[in-house]
């Protein structure tokens, strides 16, 4: 069964924050806020290891028809208000995909890598991404806790660099950074199938999320 998930690349405004491995004590009502919406089943929060002035907000949804619901509401308008009053640009949202795998073992993890295609080709999930990603399942990786993959279009934003367009992402559950960076250059099944990400797309991007269920 695919879970449907989206996040958002959030970075807070300076002056609200007191300290840099924490959010602003704001911040709380505006996840409090989120959780209440019917619908929402889970929120995850995470400081990129590669992106420390970014915060990942992940939120698994019931349904694209309760996200639908939400998004076609005058609650999400307010709710999209009170979280940008918080930032210092609007938040690179990646919108909503189902997520084919296993998804909650993917971000229960200690760390959820995030492996982004941006610019794919219309059939990379399933050509590309797809063949990766069940190589990767069926290759016994030390440290591997779970994976799932889906793709969503990216919508434009004032940072130049978000790539528009579709995109196709794996999110992939590790014990640590290192445990996923130990299998590279090294002849693994990552060694052996990366070349399947490094076509037909425009760009790869790779960081390390920490996540905390809220």
């Amino acid at each position: 069964m695919s879970v449907v998930f989206e996040s958002l690349l959030i970075k807070f405004k300076p002056i609200l924050v007191e300290h840099p491995e924490s959010p602003p004590a704001s911040f709380s009502s505006v996840t409090d806020h989120l959780k209440s919406i019917p619908g929402v089943e889970s929120v995850y929060l995470g400081r990129p290891l590669e992106k420390p002035d970014y915060w990942v907000l992940g939120i698994r949804w019931a349904s694209r028809p309760a996200y639908d619901a939400f998004v076609s509401g005058s609650a999400a308008t307010d709710w999209h208000a009170s979280l940008r009053a918080l930032l210092t640009e609007h938040p690179i949202v990646s919108p909503i995909a189902e997520y084919t795998g296993r998804t909650e073992l993917a971000l229960h993890a200690p760390i959820t890598e995030f492996c982004t295609c941006w610019g794919a080709d219309e059939t990379f999930t399933e050509d590309n991404m797809k063949p990766f990603a069940i190589a990767c399942e069926e290759g016994d990786l030390a440290g591997l806790h779970g994976l799932a993959y889906g793709e969503f279009v990216q919508g434009e934003h004032e940072n130049p660099s978000v790539i528009p367009g579709r995109a196709s992402r794996l999110l992939m559950g590790w014990d640590s950074k290192e445990a996923h960076l130990q299998h590279k250059n090294n002849g693994s099944v990552i060694d052996d199938n990366v070349y399947y990400l490094l076509a037909r797309n425009k760009s790869l991007e790779i960081y390390h999320v920490p996540f905390k269920k809220l």
